[in-house]
């Protein structure tokens, strides 16, 4: 698919490469976001009777939650065709 934005930097541009240096990857796993955040009361019926929300769930710190962990499959880094000789 397409990325979600595109920011220009270089030469060329009024956002200079050596501003962005010791970069860190984040990953934002909003337990309770719109999409998990909607489904708690499908996919946890039993904690849902319990907890009332995903939110309260998760506020509880509750021994689940303890060692968590994710299988990521993949960070895409996309590039212009164009750009590759254009930004060097």
């Amino acid at each position: 698919g397409l990325p979600y934005g595109y920011f220009p930097i270089g030469k060329a541009t009024q956002c200079s490469a050596d501003h962005f240096k010791n970069m860190h990857i984040i990953f934002n796993m909003a337990l309770c976001g719109s999409v998990a955040g909607n489904r708690f009361f499908m996919d946890c019926p039993q904690l849902q009777k319990k907890y009332g929300n995903c939110e309260n769930y998760v506020a509880a710190d509750t021994p689940e939650m303890d060692e968590i962990y994710w299988k990521i499959r993949g960070v895409y880094v996309y590039e212009r065709e164009w750009e590759k000789a254009w930004l060097k």
